[in-house]
């Protein structure tokens, strides 16, 4: 009887950590399911945050322009906690995702470009990416053959009439 001696580490050699450098600072990031976890959480936080401010709708009619003003700006701020946090936790630091808004002269803006790169490293990293850029391509074959398709019928059934 013969064993098979399989290493699937040399196979598979995953490597899921990469060193980030944002903000002025380096931070050893770990593209993992962890990761995916917080991505998530904000995502539905961001979700909710907006579904409130739709629902006060009505009660937003009937402030004046500073409860409205103040309104919005507790929200926006709400969301800037929340990319905060949510960076604090993928790169591992307290306080990473307030130095990274600092470091760029508080722009949200670079918040959110920095949490989009992450998130699709990640997907490179675990292929997600190249599935969903599978079923894109498979998506787009079956828009065109089914095109394809209707107007082979079109002409099949333009064919019966004129007979």
């Amino acid at each position: 009887m013969s064993a098979i001696n399989m290493d699937l580490d040399k196979r598979f050699n995953f490597n899921f950590k990469k060193k980030v450098t944002i903000g002025g600072k380096t931070y050893n990031v770990a593209f993992n399911d962890e990761m995916d976890r917080v991505l998530r959480d904000l995502q539905v936080e961001m979700g909710d945050l907006y579904e409130q401010v739709n629902k006060q709708s009505d009660e937003f009619e009937e402030m004046n322009v500073n409860q409205r003003k103040k309104y919005l700006n507790d929200r926006f701020k709400q969301i800037i906690l929340d990319v905060e946090r949510a960076l604090d936790g993928i790169l591992g630091k307290h306080g990473a995702g307030k130095s990274i808004y600092d470091y760029y002269n508080q722009q949200s803006y670079a918040l959110y470009e920095t949490l989009r790169v992450l998130r699709e490293t990640k997907e490179e990293l675990d292929g997600t990416a190249k599935e969903q850029e599978r079923k894109k391509h498979q998506a787009r074959i079956d828009q065109y053959t089914g095109r394809k398709q209707r107007v082979k019928n079109h002409v099949n059934a333009n064919k019966k009439r004129t007979k």
